[in-house]
């Protein structure tokens, strides 16, 4: 211990630095059983969904109420258990995501045709929400006590839907509604950086923030405040810095170059000058892409003492 303290103080690594390089050799040395069973459990998670789909878009006419409530909603139930004793048993730990996951599409699909054979119309906004708040509380209640990274992906999609159909309702217009969900998503993925379950972060990172982009700019397109996407999209490369994510440093990296296509295009499109504007915008371009890259190797790729946060190199 005394020698790999010293070896640590000489090279300058810190404990972060010690438990990736440890992770990194446990994942290399993984027996090709284990990948094996990982790869054979996805395979068979995607062709249960496929047969369950294939065989009720097939018999969808010829059944009844009972029928298809049963189809849907009791086959999502059925592999939902299934998936919670797989995640009690070492042996199946490998199939339980696929499990978990098609257990969530095919739950809400089952819960929505159940409104829709016993109700006698109304707001659809209603169903859906009813839908994804009770999918809400099913994943919550089962995330609490199983702490599995799945069931919070899955949780953050159906609180999403619930939030985004609710505000909808309320008239909000679709691009308030992309900023709000697109800042609360990401929002969320910074308080996950630190926790065992960052590693979902970059999905949502590139979902959240493309969405707070694109309402941003729609809001702002055409005021006085249109440079606030500029420095918002800015504000995004040096917060892609901070956790060290490589998802959100392309999307605000893409969220500039956008801009700076739009705003070339509006306001010099006709004049002589275009051409050594394309020009410009060429050099500008490069410029950006090569400072996107230095970023990414300087404090993003490479592991710094002085920055103990979660990073997503495995995306």
């Amino acid at each position: 211990m005394e020698q790999i303290l010293s070896l640590a103080r000489k090279h300058g690594l810190t404990s972060a630095d010690i438990e990736t390089a440890f992770k990194q050799a446990g994942e290399s040395a993984e027996p090709s059983s284990s990948i094996l069973g990982r790869i054979l459990g996805y395979l068979g998670g995607t062709f249960i969904f496929a047969g369950l789909s294939i065989f009720i878009a097939l018999n969808w006419d010829g059944m009844n109420t009972t029928a298809r409530i049963i189809v849907t909603l009791g086959s999502g139930i059925a592999i939902f258990i299934m998936a919670l004793v797989a995640s009690g048993d070492e042996r199946y730990a490998r199939v339980k995501t696929p499990l978990y996951l098609i257990a969530a599409a095919l739950q809400p699909v089952g819960i929505l045709v159940a409104i829709d054979e016993f109700s006698s119309g109304g707001n659809w906004h209603h169903a859906a929400m009813l839908t994804s708040g009770i999918m809400v509380m099913q994943q919550v209640a089962v995330f609490w006590q199983k702490r599995d990274t799945t069931l919070l992906f899955t949780t953050v999609f159906f609180a999403l839907w619930f939030f985004g159909v609710t505000l909808d309702l309320l008239n909000v217009d679709d691009e308030l509604t992309a900023l709000i969900l697109g800042a609360s998503t990401v929002g969320l993925c910074l308080g996950l950086e630190r926790t065992p379950y960052s590693g979902m972060n970059p999905f949502w990172y590139l979902l959240g923030s493309s969405a707070f982009f694109y309402g941003l700019f729609d809001l702002i397109q055409h005021t006085a405040m249109e440079l606030v996407f500029l420095g918002a999209a800015c504000g995004g490369v040096f917060l892609s810095t901070w956790v060290r994510s490589r998802t959100l440093l392309f999307t605000s990296t893409v969220a500039i170059l956008a801009y700076i296509s739009y705003f070339t295009s509006e306001h010099f499109q006709d004049s002589l000058g275009w051409p050594l504007v394309l020009i410009l915008l060429g050099l500008i371009f490069i410029a950006l892409s090569t400072i996107a890259i230095r970023i990414n190797r300087r404090y993003i790729s490479n592991s710094n003492p002085n920055n103990t946060h979660m990073k997503d190199g495995n995306e």
